[in-house]
C-alpha cells in the first residue's frame, strides 16, 4: 500500500498502463517520476511483451528505461530478469515508518527552539519552492518540472517553512492519504543545518497530519544518507522495506 500512496504523492506528468504496470514519464526529472511501477500484473500481456513496450515507451521520450524495484514487484523474478539483461542497480533506498504518536513523543516541541517560527501552507508556496531549490541546488530547467509535480498532487498536502530569527531556513512537505503522512522534500540551507530545523519540521508535519486523521508516517531515505538516517531513527522511524532502481545500460 505504501508504494501506491508514494506514487500518488509524487505524480508523474504522463502515466501509461502496460499489463498492470505504470509507465511514468516527467521529462527525466526524478527517478520516481520517470520509472516503471511494476507492482501489479493484470495478466493481459506476457513479460517479454511488457519489457519490449517499456523500452519502446522510454526510447520514444529519449529517456533510459528505469524500473523501481521492491518486494511487491510482479512478477517476483523481475529484478533478476532485468539484471540478466544488463540493467544496473542504482539508488538503494529505505522506506521507513513510524506512528505519529512516537514522533510527537520523541521530537522536542517548538518551545525548545525560541528562534524558530514555522508556517504551514496548504497551497503551493513559491517562497517555499525557491528555498527548496536553493537548498538542493536544483537547476532552473529541473525546477519548472518539479514545480509541476508539486502542483499535480491530489491528496491533502502541506508545505512547511521554518524561519530562524525571521529568515527562511528550512522546508518540508507532507502528503496525507488513507491515514498515512508521507514526508517529502526535507531541505535546510547549509548555514542552518544541525540546529534542530529538521526535527522541528518533522514535529510540525506530525501535528498537522493529525488534523486530517493520519496515524502513521512514512518517508524514503537513500542508503548512503547516513545523517538523515540517524535523524529519522532518533525520531522513531524504522525500516519497513527497501527499493532500488534498475536502469537500462
Amino acid at each position: 500500500m505504501l508504494e501506491t500512496l508514494a506514487a500518488n504523492a509524487w505524480p508523474a506528468a504522463e502515466v501509461e498502463m502496460c499489463g498492470g504496470w505504470r509507465l511514468r514519464s516527467t521529462q527525466g526529472v526524478t527517478r520516481r517520476a520517470n520509472s516503471v511501477w511494476p507492482n501489479h500484473d493484470d495478466g493481459a500481456l506476457s513479460l517479454e511483451v511488457r519489457l519490449a513496450q517499456v523500452e519502446a515507451f522510454y526510447a520514444a521520450r529519449h529517456l533510459p528505461a528505469i524500473y523501481q524495484i521492491c518486494d511487491a514487484m510482479q512478477p517476483a523474478q523481475l529484478d533478476g530478469v532485468l539484471a540478466a539483461r544488463g540493467y544496473t542497480h542504482e539508488a538503494p533506498t529505505f522506506v521507513q515508518i513510524a506512528p505519529l504518536t512516537t514522533l510527537l513523543e520523541r521530537l522536542p516541541s517548538l518551545r525548545h527552539y525560541p528562534t524558530f517560527e514555522i508556517e504551514v501552507s496548504e497551497e503551493f508556496d513559491p517562497q517555499w519552492f525557491d528555498l527548496y531549490c536553493t537548498s538542493e541546488a536544483v537547476s532552473a530547467a529541473a525546477a519548472s518540472v518539479r514545480r509541476a509535480i508539486l502542483e499535480r498532487i491530489a491528496p491533502q498536502h502541506g508545505f512547511v517553512t521554518l524561519y530562524a530569527d525571521g529568515t527562511p531556513a528550512a522546508v518540508g512537505m507532507g502528503v496525507v492519504e488513507a491515514g498515512w503522512l508521507g514526508i517529502f522534500s526535507m531541505a535546510t540551507l547549509p548555514t542552518y543545518r544541525r540546529q534542530g530545523a529538521a526535527r522541528a519540521i518533522l514535529r510540525t508535519l506530525a501535528v498537522w497530519a493529525q488534523l486530517y486523521d493520519a496515524q502513521y508516517a512514512y518517508l524514503q531515505v537513500m542508503e548512503h544518507n547516513m545523517a538523515a538516517q540517524m535523524l529519522y531513527a532518533s525520531a522513531g522511524f524504522v525500516t519497513a522495506y527497501r527499493y532500488h532502481y534498475r536502469v537500462k545500460g
